[in-house]
């Protein structure tokens, strides 16, 4: 499991001068073309600068920021989108999402602009909300293009915390892997093996004025108001969370492998002639 840090963009004179005199790289990353757009006049070089302290990147579509007010011509922006792709497409970035916009132009319409998008490059990802039913996910699985598909993390949103393993198991079963967006609640991450997930948390505690450590596997949480400025608190949450993705890259890789044993184990003993009794 691979945590990625999003909200890469906004902020980022702290973040980088922390990574850079730390002499450290964020190893996951996920960044919006919504606000690399937005920025383009003032900070040209964003990406670049991004890349440059990253080890892999998704892309988001910027869908989020439209469901949250910001209004833009759907088509017109897609195109965007999808030329954009196809001007930065590298191996360094591992997907990029799509238009998941259905509760605002239906879903019909969001599969018109998944076709733009996926002329521009295979690794565009889908992500299934409950509105499209479970035969949606399963066709979705199947069809696309890419290597991932993607489910929305928040809590109560499209799946509950019960059922992500049966969301989880079904791709996997089928060569997909799954990225849950905007999770990072470690009962749930303790749990489900998804392969991605991704968290914005680590910046936003500090508007709060709270500083993030981490301690054995997990983020506390303490209110620091007045004793750090929002930077630094940032930069503290920033090195608990890279601390946290390590922690649950090592434990999902150390989990699987023994699955992976267990599996072996069990195909050489159905290959034998001789009956082997537990």
């Amino acid at each position: 499991m691979r945590i990625f840090l999003s909200a890469l963009e906004n902020n980022v004179d702290s973040t980088f001068n922390y990574l850079d005199q730390k002499g450290k790289k964020i190893k996951s990353g996920l960044i919006s073309y919504f606000y690399l757009e937005k920025n383009q006049k003032s900070r040209p070089n964003l990406l670049e600068d991004i890349q440059m302290r990253c080890d892999e990147l998704l892309v988001d579509s910027g869908a989020h920021s439209f469901q949250s007010g910001a209004r833009v011509s759907w088509l017109e922006y897609t195109k965007r989108y999808a030329e954009w792709i196809k001007k930065v497409d590298c191996d360094q970035i591992i997907g990029f999402f799509e238009m998941d916009v259905d509760n605002v132009i239906g879903y019909e319409k969001v599969l018109e602009l998944r076709k733009i998008l996926d002329q521009a490059t295979d690794k565009i990802i889908p992500v299934w909300h409950k509105n499209r039913g479970i035969s949606e996910f399963k066709k979705m699985v199947k069809e696309t293009k890419g290597d991932i598909i993607a489910v929305a993390g928040f809590q109560n949103e499209d799946i509950s915390d019960d059922q992500f393993n049966k969301f989880v198991n079904y791709a996997h079963h089928r060569g997909k892997k799954v990225h849950a967006l905007g999770m990072t609640r470690q009962k749930v991450l303790r749990k489900v093996p998804f392969d991605y997930v991704d968290s914005s948390s680590w910046k936003q505690g500090a508007i709060y004025g709270n500083a993030l450590t981490y301690q054995g596997g997990r983020i506390k949480t303490k209110n620091v108001s007045g004793r750090f400025d929002t930077k630094e608190l940032m930069t503290i949450g920033l090195e608990a969370y890279m601390q946290l993705a390590d922690y649950y890259n090592a434990m999902w890789d150390h989990v699987n492998h023994d699955l992976y044993k267990i599996w072996q184990f069990v195909i050489s003993c159905l290959t034998q002639k001789t009956k082997v009794v537990f």
